[in-house]
């Protein structure tokens, strides 16, 4: 059997680790993968649909396959489109789910005498992410330090790359799901509830990717804040016995929810203070605790800076990056200028700015307080500049601010 295959253009480490267990399973069992789409016997599909805009691209790459392949081939959609959005991807007809939850149904697919259990897929090839030009412009920004540092060692890796995934990373997917309950979020319908991977396994892959000689081991989930939740661990004792592993390697770590680091933080400074974990992100969303608690977050935004600020300051993790929202239903000027404060507030190295986007059936739909589209992607804009300005280019923020003004006027 021929495959093909089509990514997603969000850089979702989750869903590449996906569709490169798929993509290794159905190779190990003895198919074949083809850069032909219309050659293909089958076609799978890496779907994001977090927002509006990765749903359209997930739309448009189902489109694409089913005029492109030939007749009689097999679609199989993969990602979370048919969960966040099951009406819409009832509606498409002809095409296969394939859910990050039932990734392991691709046995059933396609049998074999291999088991999906025991493929490896822990290191991932950069071109999985060839459908974001910005991911890609920041992979090869980072890949030009990293060389530039094996010649001059006074260059150093700027610290907004640090989370930039390359080659040279061994992934171990430590847990999908979470505990959240946040008002805007439908990952959760496709992802589900915290399924921490056991910590044998996870042992296991570490002491794989220590013998082939990895230097840096990033732990995926969609929330490994609350790692082990269900199976009666956490999060600081998996990094107990992780570092105690090997000396020639150090962490970085995906997500953790600030909920999960405040709850944990008396725990896992001694680890941070270590060295071992080199930066993780940790999605504070808004400076505006009234949008937080809207949010469902669950924290409070000063505790949360505060414990970024302490680890940064006071520890070995060299840096933290984050995510905010412009927005979000009942943000107004005041709320936004609280977010766009973080830049300067709280010790992040790199922040994804992201606008609302409402997905069907999470309770923020029903909020009131809308905020127009073009203010919502204005605020976004800005702060995008402003954080360029400041994290990139280490302008003052005096500097920063006056250029951001000449180009956006005043906030709105």
């Amino acid at each position: 059997m021929l495959f093909h295959i089509l990514n997603s253009a969000h850089p979702c480490t989750e869903l590449v680790l996906d569709i490169t267990l798929i993509k290794r399973y159905l190779l190990a069992a003895g198919h074949l993968i083809t850069d032909n789409i219309a050659a293909a016997d089958t076609v799978i599909i890496s779907t994001c649909a977090f927002n509006r805009e990765y749903e359209t691209d997930a739309l448009e790459k189902i489109e694409r396959a089913k005029n492109a392949a030939k007749k009689g081939a097999r679609i199989i959609v993969s990602g979370c489109l048919s969960k966040i959005n099951p009406l819409l991807f009832n509606s498409i007809g002809g095409v296969t789910a394939l859910p990050p939850s039932e990734t392991d149904e691709i046995e059933n697919l396609f049998p074999s005498g291999t088991s999906v259990k025991n493929i490896s897929a822990n290191v991932i090839a950069v071109s999985e992410y060839s459908q974001n030009k910005m991911f890609m412009a920041g992979i090869r920004l980072k890949k030009i330090f990293s060389a530039l540092n094996k010649i001059f060692k006074f260059i150093k890796m700027p610290d907004f790359l640090d989370t930039v995934p390359v080659d040279e990373w061994y992934m171990i997917r430590g847990a999908s799901g979470c505990l959240g309950e946040c008002s805007y979020c439908a990952i959760k319908r496709a992802r589900g509830s915290i399924k921490s991977v056991a910590p044998d396994i996870i042992m296991a892959r570490l002491k794989e990717a220590v013998a082939q000689g990895y230097s840096e081991i990033s732990f995926a989930g969609d929330d490994m804040g609350c790692y082990g939740a269900d199976i009666n661990s956490s999060l600081p004792e998996l990094l107990t016995e992780v570092i105690k592993a090997g000396t020639g390697f150090k962490v970085n770590i995906r997500f953790i929810e600030p909920v999960w680091l405040l709850k944990h933080l008396d725990a896992l400074v001694p680890i941070f203070k270590t060295g071992r974990v080199s930066s993780f992100c940790v999605p504070l969303q808004s400076g505006s605790q009234k949008i937080l608690d809207a949010m469902r977050r669950r924290y409070k935004i000063s505790s949360a800076v505060a414990a970024v600020n302490y680890i940064i300051r006071e520890t070995k993790v060299k840096s933290v990056s984050s995510i905010v929202m412009t927005g979000f239903p009942g943000e107004e000027r005041d709320d936004f200028i609280k977010s766009y404060e973080l830049i300067n507030r709280a010790d992040i190295a790199l922040y994804q700015a992201l606008k609302y986007e409402g997905r069907p059936g999470t309770p923020s739909e029903n909020f009131e307080g809308r905020v127009p589209e073009n203010i919502k992607e204005a605020r976004r804009a800005r702060f995008w500049q402003k954080l360029k300005l400041v994290k990139f280019l280490g302008l003052s923020d005096k500097i920063a601010e006056k250029i951001t003004r000449l180009k956006f006027g005043d906030i709105v």
